[in-house]
């Protein structure tokens, strides 16, 4: 996992960033669930405050998203934007999540 630089794809929405992203180096497929159906995504960049997923084929339309990562779990947060096929996602973590959050971050880089 790399820092995301301010030449990234997405220039517009560095300067309002809480926290860096960091770009995963391994996008295996994962799953995320919204409005009942399930929707094959990739992690691309990761924050503290949330994540950057590309979908294969439709894009979730709720405002609601559950992500299956298999190291750090469910993932629950709600879309911030979307482009194309790409969403972002800011995470809704209670205090306790934060810190398995932490550890999957510390097992990609």
């Amino acid at each position: 996992m790399t820092e995301r630089h301010p030449n990234g794809s997405v220039p517009e929405d560095d300067e309002r960033r809480k926290s860096k992203r960091y770009l995963v180096e391994d996008q295996a497929p994962i799953t995320a669930t919204s409005g009942g159906r399930l929707y094959t995504c990739r992690i691309v960049d990761v924050s503290m405050d949330g994540v950057r997923l590309r979908f294969e084929g439709k894009i979730p339309q709720g405002n609601v998203i559950a992500i299956e990562h298999p190291t750090a779990g469910t993932l629950c947060g709600v879309f911030a934007w979307r482009n194309m096929d790409t969403m972002g996602v800011e995470l809704q973590l209670p205090k306790r999540e934060l810190e398995r959050l932490l550890k999957c971050i510390c097992l990609v880089l």
